[in-house]
């Protein structure tokens, strides 16, 4: 598993201006980093066909707390590859379903051709990493993915390896919580 400095800033909250400026921001004389409206997007509950190159995803549910990350997987489609991360919820340590997915942002940076994607509200994680792993490799479409460690109780991290030219669609799905990522080629970029 490979990490980057960059990577383990923002993990760690020193980040954030490197992710809005890197993901969503126009430079602005006398401040570090100004963010822009048009590249955060809130997700939605159903397929949008908005694609972003560059910016900010934002979704779920700020009260849904001690989620659970079941699983992490992947499928390809016809003009796109799907990325699903299956969640649920918990209630004195025992499963519950959740109508919606905790809190989430989904930052996609072309430059540095990735998907950094956090999950909020306390997540634990309950499923095989090597599995997810070896799965992701078998991938036309995606390159790499990071699973970084937990670093603090409140949020977890991880990062999707984008391939040159392609653009990311983030919304969210219920009964059961998942949060979907559907990648695709821009015209003339290849699988």
């Amino acid at each position: 598993m490979k990490l980057n400095l960059r990577a383990w800033g923002w993990v760690l909250g020193l980040g954030w201006g490197w992710m809005a400026s890197a993901a969503a921001a126009a430079p602005v004389p006398g401040s570090q980093v100004a963010l822009n409206p048009d590249k955060v997007v809130p997700t939605d509950g159903r397929k949008t066909q908005h694609y972003l190159k560059d910016g900010i995803f934002v979704g779920g549910d700020h009260q849904v707390q001690e989620a659970v990350v079941r699983d992490i997987r992947r499928a390809p489609n016809a003009g796109f590859e799907r990325v699903v991360i299956d969640l649920e919820g918990t209630r004195d340590g025992l499963p519950m379903g959740v109508p919606r997915p905790p809190y989430y942002q989904v930052a996609v940076t072309s430059d540095e051709q990735r998907v950094v994607l956090t999950v909020f509200g306390k997540p634990k994680l309950s499923f095989d990493a090597q599995k997810v792993l070896a799965h992701f490799k078998k991938s036309a479409w995606i390159p790499s993915i990071e699973l970084l460690p937990r670093l603090n109780d409140d949020s977890w991290t991880f990062v999707i390896g984008l391939k040159p030219r392609q653009s990311v669609e983030v919304f969210e799905l219920s009964k059961p919580a998942r949060i979907i990522l559907d990648i695709r080629n821009e015209p003339g970029a290849s699988s």
